[in-house]
């Protein structure tokens, strides 16, 4: 302990560590000192820009063909979906006219009469209604003042 003590002892000097003396530098006023770095040519910057937009005008022109071509290819396939439609709407058509020109055949309503035994009547009369009495205005709405006046006129 007793090294301990003096290691530590507050009555002796302190020690100052040695620093080696630094080099004296003095500033001589003059130009400004020139840096490594050169500056490229104007011409070549500005032919760097140019390359730049045509690069941009190239490819927002092939965008635009992209989009005009897959337009293109959408619009040929409605097309045939719609002439598919269009085939399929005129075979109907020809089978409804088939079918039509059948049903309204006498001969064939005859025939699929007796298969259901059915049989013409033997007395024909007819039931006369008079005139309606229902109005309607010009938007199509049902008019009570002027039916109730037609009704009253019908008597």
């Amino acid at each position: 302990m007793a090294e301990a003590a003096r290691a530590y002892s507050y009555g002796s000097p302190a020690r100052v560590p040695v620093r080696p003396e630094r080099p004296r530098v003095r500033v001589v006023p003059g130009q400004k000192p020139r840096t490594g770095t050169q500056t490229a040519p104007s011409s070549l910057v500005v032919l760097a820009k140019a390359a730049a937009v045509v690069l941009v005008v190239a490819a927002l022109l092939c965008c635009l063909r992209v989009a005009i071509g897959s337009a293109t290819v959408a619009q040929s396939v409605q097309a045939q979906q719609l002439e598919s439609q269009i085939a399929q709407a005129r075979a109907a058509g020809s089978n409804l006219e088939v079918r039509q020109s059948a049903l309204s055949n006498p001969t064939n309503v005859k025939n699929e009469a007796a298969k259901l035994k059915m049989a013409a009547p033997e007395t024909v009369g007819t039931i006369d209604v008079g005139t309606d009495v229902v109005a309607t205005d010009a938007s199509g709405n049902l008019s009570l003042s002027e039916s109730a006046h037609l009704a009253a006129t019908a008597e």
